[in-house]
């Protein structure tokens, strides 16, 4: 093999549509690595997830019990920690060992509440407070709970994330907020659904036989570039995007679908014309609440190569390491 490339998704931060404009939730998202590193953006349907706020209470000031409405029809009773299910106490309390001890219920200092007043079925409020009259508010959705599942054995949703558009942006929010796509693939949902954006971040390697591999090259320049708002780096996202829309086949995008991948221009400048043989991907991140897919994707498997030697035998399952 002469060179190859190849990348994979590192982070997913989610962002359900119903909080897209949801100051409390879209401020701290912003000021995180994996928002602010992204610049490739999905949307996905996903089912419907929901607090039943009859039987939601504080079980002590460390744990939530709570039944979430599943897909409109099914429901799921647990009892989770605050630690594995508030984002805020994992930066508050660096360790599970020092929020146990800091909420214990030996010591009185720190109590919690469930505000019920500001609570709603798609997100809860409370407060935490001190002995000191110090108070701080965070919220909880159905989407921490989700997320959390994947480290919690007894909690399972199989809530598949299907993507319906891929973009890209150097301006996410403002990008997304006035998105016409969005908006009608949000007005096209069933009552037993809800589209979630998921900002993406990815991992990137370059390789090759020692004849061909040129580490100061236009391909390895490009391809291991930084993020940033250099020409480059942004010659990687348009290919990046371009492989996500090819694969994937979203139902919303329009460019890109149809041609040819190996025809299209930026694969011609960045691969055809610099002796790349194959570019490798792995679409997968661990659990279903990460697990993308759709119904036109061109192979069913997280992780695919595509050979440019053989162009007309499309996507293969695997990593390819045979080539000459």
């Amino acid at each position: 093999m002469r060179q190859f490339i190849f990348y994979e998704i590192q982070t997913a931060a989610i962002c359900p549509y119903k909080l897209l404009f949801f100051d409390q939730f879209i401020v701290p998202l912003k000021e995180s690595n994996q928002f602010k590193f992204s610049n490739i953006y999905a949307f996905a349907k996903v089912k419907k997830l929901r607090f039943d706020l009859t039987n939601t209470f504080v079980k002590n000031k460390r744990q939530l019990t709570t039944t979430v409405v599943f897909d409109d029809n099914l429901t799921k009773e647990l009892t989770v920690s605050f630690f594995d299910t508030a984002p805020i106490f994992k930066s508050v309390y660096k360790t599970r060992e020092n929020f146990e001890d800091m909420l214990s219920d030996e010591d009185d200092f720190w109590s919690c509440e469930l505000d019920n007043e500001r609570s709603s079925n798609e997100k809860l409020h409370f407060f935490q407070k001190a002995k000191t009259g110090q108070v701080f508010e965070f919220w909880m959705t159905p989407e921490n709970i989700e997320s959390a599942s994947e480290i919690i054995d007894d909690i399972k949703f199989d809530n598949r994330p299907e993507i319906v558009y891929i973009g890209q942006s150097f301006r996410m929010i403002d990008r997304i907020s006035s998105h016409k796509t969005l908006h009608k693939a949000v007005s096209e949902l069933s009552d037993s659904e809800d589209l979630r954006i998921y900002f993406l971040t990815f991992k990137y390697g370059y390789g090759g036989h020692k004849k061909y591999a040129d580490l100061l090259g236009k391909v390895s320049q490009t391809w291991l570039s930084k993020h940033g708002n250099s020409k480059e780096y942004k010659s990687k996202i348009n290919l990046v995007e371009r492989f996500l829309i090819h694969f994937f086949q979203p139902t919303y995008n329009t460019q890109h679908i149809h041609t040819e991948i190996q025809n299209d221009k930026y694969v011609n400048e960045i691969i055809h014309k610099n002796n790349i043989d194959v570019i490798s991907i792995n679409y997968g991140i661990h659990g279903k609440a990460f697990e993308f897919w759709s119904p036109n994707q061109k192979l069913n498997s997280e992780i695919v190569s595509f050979n440019f030697f053989k162009p007309e035998d499309g996507y293969q399952t695997g990593l390819v390491t045979n080539l000459p």
